[in-house]
């Protein structure tokens, strides 16, 4: 892990440390194909974990392949302290569907896939859990263009598409959670309309990014 990596994480941990990502405006992290993204963002979950977050979400696209190699990757880094139990991470999928007070005090990392029974389970644990709920959280949008935002417009209404609804409810399930995204193709998302209403969810939040750092 070079300097340059070490910098991008600090100026983006420090950015979502004072600057509010919770809803309509997440942080951005941009860097073009094969730059060490990933590498990154595991350095800003590291510092994170360092500066007052206990749990964090790692979204990543629909590909079996895809999440298997992120978990195996976030283990492998964070390996010396899976062993020491100071760190817990988990495919959401095969996690337990009960936290105790015990699993509560370790940092967790929880690893889904952006489909409808991975989000589904995600809020559903953190909707039984209130005092999981209550931590601070960091949500890693990794590929961030692809399924999280988006509309299918049906005559004169538009419909959120079922992944950017099911992401937007559980950051609304989450009080103290910061937002960040993660992608080499940024212009959906700095391009999109803040002004969008939909049909189908309560409220909507535009991710325009609050804040840019360049791998």
């Amino acid at each position: 892990f070079s300097q340059d990596t070490f910098r991008c994480a600090e100026d983006t941990v420090s950015a979502l440390l004072t600057t509010a990502t919770t809803s309509d405006r997440p942080g951005m992290l941009l860097g073009k194909v094969q730059s060490g993204k990933t590498r990154t963002f595991i350095s800003v979950l590291a510092l994170a974990f360092d500066n007052g977050f206990d749990i964090a979400i790692v979204l990543s696209k629909n590909s079996k392949a895809l999440i298997q190699q992120t978990y195996k990757r976030l283990r492998s880094e964070f390996a010396i302290f899976v062993d020491d139990g100071e760190i817990d991470i988990y495919d959401i999928m095969t996690a337990p569907k009960t936290f105790g007070k015990f699993e509560l005090d370790s940092k967790l990392i929880f690893v889904a896939k952006k489909q409808d029974d991975n989000l589904r389970r995600l809020i559903e644990l953190f909707q039984k859990h209130p005092r999981m709920a209550s931590k601070r959280v960091i949500i890693v949008d990794d590929e961030a263009d692809s399924a999280s935002i988006g509309y299918t417009k049906k005559g004169d209404v538009k419909d959120a598409n079922k992944i950017a609804a099911q992401i937007s409810e559980l950051r609304s399930v989450i009080p103290n959670v910061s937002f960040l995204q993660v992608t080499a193709t940024p212009c959906s998302l700095y391009l999109r309309r803040t002004e969008v209403e939909v049909d189908n969810v309560l409220e909507v939040r535009p991710m325009r990014p609050a804040f840019a750092k360049l791998v």
